[in-house]
C-alpha cells in the first residue's frame, strides 16, 4: 500500500513523527523545546509589528555540551574559556555592510541565534551592537565575536584596535576576540611590493598583537581569545610563545576543503575549530556545485532535509562550529533545521572524500 505523501498528511501527523531535539526529564525544559520548534516553524512577523518570531529562548542562558556535535538547540555549545561558552552554530555578518547589518542581526536574534559573527574591517559592529541591545536579550546570552584587523597588528595598535570595536559595539567586555589574519595587508590597492602596516614584521603577530589580547584577556575585558587563518606553522609558533593558549581558530572549511592535518592539530592542542564558507564562497554558481555533490544530495533525500542543513550537519559532527549568514527569515530558520538528525560515521567520510584542496580565501602562505 502506497504511503500518503508529507503534502497529504495532517499537521498533527507531521509533527508526531518529528524527532524530539532533547530527551529531558524536566518539564519546564521540555516545553521550551517544544515552543522552539512551533516558532522555527511559524511565519515571520510583519517587519512592523514589533514582534519576536522566538522569544522563548531570551530567559535560556547558554549551555555547554560535551561537542558541537552534541548540540541540540542554538543555545548549545562547548565551553571555551572558564568564562565562555562558544554556540556551535551562529550567524556570519561577512558582507553585510554598515547600515545594512541591522536588520538581518536583529532578526537572527528574534528566530533564536545567540552567536555573532563580526569583524573590524566588516564596519557593521555599530549595527550589530544596536540590533544586540534592542533585542533586550541579557548581555550575558548572547555571544558576540569580532576580529582585529590585520592593518593594526602591533601591540598597541591592538590596544586601540579592540577598544574602538568594542565601544561601536556598545559592550564592556567581548566574548571572543580573534587575529583576523596572521599576515599583513599586501596588494590592491596598496603600491606593489608594499604591505600595511608598513612596518609589519611576523614577530607582531604573537609578540605585538597577541601579547595586547592577553593583557586584555586577564584585564578582564575578552573572556577568550584566539585566531583566523592560521595554519598549523603559525599555531606552533603561537603556542610556544602564548601564556593564554588560543582558544579558537576561524577557517574556511568544507567538503572541498576538508582540513583535517589542521582539525586533528587543533583538537589534540584543545583549540576550538570555526567555519566561514562552510556552504561555499559568496558565488551562487559555487553554492551550486556544493548542494549538487552526490554523497550530500543523498543524505538530504534520506534525512528529507536540505543540501545546506546537510553541509552543516556534516561541519558539526566533525567537531567544528559553523556561522551561516543569510538576510532571509526563511533560510535562516532552515540553516539551523540541522539538530533533528545525525549523519553516519560513514556518511561523513563519503562527504570528507570530495575535498579538493580548493581555497577560496587566503593560501596561508605568511
Amino acid at each position: 500500500m502506497k504511503k500518503p505523501s508529507a503534502k497529504g498528511q495532517s499537521a498533527g501527523e507531521r509533527e508526531a513523527k518529528r524527532p524530539r531535539l532533547l530527551e529531558v526529564e524536566d518539564d519546564r525544559e521540555a516545553d521550551m523545546e517544544a515552543a522552539l520548534l512551533k516558532s522555527a516553524a511559524e511565519p515571520a512577523a510583519p517587519a512592523d509589528s514589533g514582534l519576536a518570531v522566538c522569544t522563548v529562548l531570551d530567559t535560556l542562558p547558554l549551555r555547554a555540551v560535551p561537542s558541537f556535535g552534541d548540540a541540540r538547540a542554538l543555545v548549545d555549545g562547548v565551553r571555551i574559556s572558564e568564562k565562555a561558552i562558544m554556540p556551535a552554530f551562529g550567524f556570519g555578518t561577512y558582507k553585510l555592510k554598515k547600515g545594512d547589518a541591522f536588520g538581518p542581526v536583529s532578526l537572527a536574534l528574534k528566530v533564536g541565534y545567540r552567536l555573532i559573527d563580526t569583524a573590524q574591517i566588516y564596519d557593521n559592529e555599530a549595527d550589530v551592537g544596536k540590533a544586540v541591545k534592542q533585542s533586550g536579550i541579557p548581555r550575558d546570552r548572547v555571544f558576540i565575536e569580532t576580529k582585529h584587523w590585520r592593518s593594526s597588528h602591533g601591540y598597541e595598535r591592538t590596544l586601540e584596535a579592540c577598544r574602538k570595536s568594542m565601544k561601536r559595539l556598545g559592550v564592556d567586555y567581548l566574548d571572543l576576540y580573534i587575529i583576523h589574519w596572521p599576515g599583513c595587508k599586501t596588494g590592491w590597492p596598496l603600491p606593489r611590493g608594499t604591505c600595511s602596516p608598513p612596518d609589519w614584521t611576523p614577530e607582531m603577530r604573537d609578540v605585538g598583537i597577541y601579547r595586547a589580547m592577553e593583557d586584555l584577556y586577564l584585564q578582564g575585558k575578552l573572556r577568550a581569545i584566539g585566531v583566523s587563518n592560521y595554519s598549523v606553522r603559525h599555531l606552533k609558533t603561537l603556542l610556544s610563545r602564548c601564556r593564554v593558549k588560543p582558544a579558537v581558530n576561524q577557517v574556511e572549511f568544507h567538503p572541498w576543503l576538508v582540513q583535517s592535518e589542521l582539525l586533528e592539530f587543533c583538537k589534540e592542542n584543545g583549540i576550538v575549530l570555526q567555519a566561514y564558507a562552510s556552504l561555499g564562497s559568496g558565488d551562487v554558481s559555487c553554492r551550486a556545485d556544493f548542494f549538487a555533490i552526490p554523497a550530500v544530495r543523498a543524505c538530504a533525500k534520506k534525512y528529507h532535509k536540505t543540501s545546506a542543513q546537510v553541509l552543516l550537519r556534516w561541519a558539526l559532527e566533525k567537531g567544528v562550529a559553523v556561522i551561516p549568514k543569510s538576510k532571509s527569515h526563511d533560510r535562516m530558520v532552515e540553516n539551523f533545521g540541522v539538530f533533528d538528525f545525525r549523519l553516519t560515521s560513514d556518511e561523513v567520510k563519503q562527504i570528507d572524500a570530495c575535498r579538493k584542496g580548493k581555497r577560496f580565501a587566503w593560501k596561508g602562505d605568511r
